[in-house]
C-alpha cells in the first residue's frame, strides 16, 4: 500500500509469478520512480524467454500488481507442401528452426507415380515451398534403369527397354512384390548390374540377383528384383526398441522417418500401440503395424500407405467377364484352406484386393473371395494369373517379449532394476544407463499435486532407448520422488551370465 515518508509518497509494486499464483516479491517506489531495478528475478520457463512485465513499471504513480510476460525462445519457419498442379497447398506447417517438417500424403495422379519431394524437408532453417515429384507410367510397357543413389533412390537415368525375352511381376496382398526378367546379354551387359534400380508398370525394384546362361548358342541374362521397400530389411534400418501409441499414420511416419519413403494414403484412424523390444527390421515393424490395425499395405512409387481394403469392394462375377482362360483349385489339409488359381486373357481392371465371385459349376466351385495374389507379364497381356482366397494378417509375437510382469518386481529372479529420482519443481533427470524397454514408474509429491512424467529417448528418436524423464505441471516448490522399474537389456544379461 502507498505510504508517505518525510513528505515523499511511495507506492507498492507486487510482482507475481507467470501463473499468478505465487508472489515473487514486492518493492516500494517513490512516486514517478522506476521499479525495473527493484524487480525480482522472473521464473525460468523451459522454451520461453522473459519479455518484460505486463504493465509499465518505469513510471509508477499508483500501487500495482504485475506479472511477467514471456515469448518463445525458438524461431519458426513456414513450410508449404504444394499439390501436383502447383496451385494449392497440401499442407502448411510452422516448423521450429532445426527441426523437420512432416510431409503430407502425396496425391495419386493417374498415369504417374510418386518418386519423392523436390527438396529436403529436414533440418529447416528457412521458409520453404516444396513440390512433389512424379514420373510418368508409359502407356506401353517400358523397363527403365537408373543408378542407385546413396539415399537408395533412383538417380541418373541409364537405359530403357521396350521389349524383353521374358518378364514376370508377382504381387501379393501381404506386401510381397518381386520381379524377374530375361534379356539377351549383349543388350544389357555392361549397362545394368545389382547397383541399379529398375522401374516398370509404376513399380520400383532393386536388382538382387544376376544369372547368365547360354541356350542354343545364345547368351541370356536373367535378373531377379525385389520391391524397393525391401531395403527396410537392411541393417541400416534395424530397430532395437520402439514404443509408440498413436494413429496408424503417426506410427507409420515414425517408422519411415530417415528412409526414402513417404507416408501414402492411410484411411484407418483408430489409435494403437506398437511395441518392439527385440531386434527387428524396419519392414517387419511396418508389417506388424498392418496386422495390428488389420490393414493392407499399398505401394505408390516411394510412398507406402495403409488401407482398410485394397481393390474393388463391390463383388464382380469373374466368370461372366469372358476373361477367364483356365481355372484350378487346391486344398491344404493342414491349414484347412482352399486356394483358387485363375488364368486370364488380359489383366484389364483386375487388381489386388478385388472382391470376386467364382461360380464354376463343372468343378463345383462357388466362392466369394478376394484377389490375394497376381502374377503378370507387362509385355504380354496374355500372361496373367490371379490367386483367389482369404487374406488374414498375422501378428508377430516375437517382436515384443515380456521377460516378467511388473507384479513380479520384488522377485529376486526378475530381470528388472529400479532407478530412483527426486526433484524440486519442474525439470529433468537421467538414468544411470539406457533401457530399450519402456520403464514403468510410480511417484509421490509432498503437496499432492499430480506431475506430468515424460520419458525421454536418446536423440529424441522413436527408435532410440530410454535415457531419462522430465517432470512438468507442478509448482516450483513441489518435491517429487519417483521410482522407475526398468527391464535390464539383453546385452547386460549376457555379460552378467558370462561373468
Amino acid at each position: 500500500m502507498s505510504k508517505t515518508v518525510d513528505g515523499v509518497v511511495y507506492y507498492t509494486v507486487r510482482f507475481l509469478n507467470y501463473a499468478g499464483t505465487d508472489l515473487l516479491g514486492t518493492c516500494d517506489v517513490e512516486a514517478g520512480g522506476d521499479a525495473t531495478d527493484l524487480a525480482p528475478q522472473p521464473e525460468v520457463i523451459e522454451g520461453m524467454v522473459f519479455n518484460g512485465w505486463n504493465v509499465d513499471i518505469t513510471k509508477v504513480m499508483e500501487d500495482m500488481t504485475v506479472r511477467p510476460t514471456y515469448k518463445s525462445d525458438s524461431i519458426y519457419y513456414t513450410v508449404n507442401f504444394l499439390n501436383y498442379a502447383g496451385d494449392d497447398y497440401l499442407s502448411t506447417q510452422k516448423v521450429k528452426e532445426g527441426e523437420d517438417a512432416v510431409p503430407p500424403s502425396p496425391e495419386k495422379i493417374r498415369g504417374l507415380f510418386f518418386i519423392g519431394w523436390n527438396t529436403s524437408f529436414t533440418d529447416i532453417h528457412e521458409d520453404k515451398t516444396i513440390r512433389p515429384r512424379y514420373r510418368e507410367i508409359p502407356p506401353h510397357p517400358v523397363l527403365n534403369f537408373y543408378k542407385k543413389t546413396k539415399g537408395n533412390i533412383s538417380g541418373e537415368f541409364i537405359r530403357s527397354y521396350s521389349a524383353v525375352n521374358a518378364c514376370s511381376i508377382t504381387a501379393k496382398l501381404d506386401g510381397e512384390c518381386t520381379m524377374s526378367f530375361k534379356m539377351l546379354t549383349r543388350k544389357i551387359d555392361s549397362f545394368v548390374d545389382v547397383k541399379c534400380i529398375a522401374e516398370l508398370d509404376g513399380l520400383v525394384f532393386n536388382i538382387t540377383n544376376v544369372k547368365k546362361s547360354i541356350s542354343s548358342g545364345v547368351c541370356y541374362t536373367e535378373m531377379d528384383c525385389e520391391h524397393i521397400s525391401y531395403i527396410l530389411n537392411d541393417d541400416e534400418y534395424k530397430v532395437t526398441a520402439f514404443d509408440m501409441t498413436g494413429t496408424p499414420r503417426q506410427i507409420l511416419w515414425a517408422l519411415l522417418e530417415g528412409t526414402p519413403f513417404s507416408v501414402g494414403t492411410v484411411d484407418i484412424e483408430k489409435k494403437v500401440t506398437l511395441r518392439v523390444n527385440t531386434e527387428a527390421t524396419r519392414r517387419a515393424c511396418v508389417m506388424q503395424l498392418l496386422a495390428l490395425v488389420k490393414g493392407e499395405i499399398e505401394y505408390y512409387g516411394y510412398a507406402i500407405g495403409i488401407r482398410k481394403h485394397r481393390g474393388n469392394s463391390q463383388t464382380v462375377d469373374i466368370m461372366k467377364t469372358e476373361n477367364v482362360k483356365d481355372i484350378s483349385y487346391s486344398y491344404n489339409a493342414t491349414e484347412q484352406r482352399y486356394s483358387y488359381s485363375v488364368d486370364l486373357y488380359r489383366k484389364g481392371n483386375v487388381d489386388l484386393g478385388d472382391e470376386l465371385l467364382l461360380d464354376f459349376k463343372p468343378l463345383s466351385i462357388y466362392r466369394q473371395k478376394r484377389v490375394v495374389g497376381m502374377e503378370w507379364n507387362p509385355f504380354n497381356y496374355n500372361e496373367v494369373s490371379i490367386t483367389i482366397g482369404a487374406y488374414i494378417p498375422t501378428i508377430n509375437d516375437s517382436l515384443y517379449s515380456v521377460v516378467t510382469s511388473v507384479e513380479d518386481i520384488r522377485n529376486t529372479t526378475a530381470k528388472y532394476t529400479v532407478e530412483f529420482g527426486e526433484i524440486i519443481g519442474n525439470g529433468s533427470f537421467y538414468f544411470t544407463r539406457a533401457y530399450n524397454d519402456r520403464p514403468y514408474f510410480q511417484y509421490q509429491t509432498n503437496d499432492g499435486k499430480t506431475p506430468t512424467v515424460t520419458l525421454n529417448k536418446k536423440s529424441g528418436s522413436a527408435f532410440a532407448s530410454y535415457v531419462g524423464a522430465s517432470i512438468s505441471g507442478v509448482s516450483s516448490s513441489t518435491r517429487t520422488v519417483i521410482a522407475f522399474y526398468c527391464t535390464v537389456p539383453d546385452e547386460t544379461e549376457d555379460e552378467e551370465d558370462t561373468d
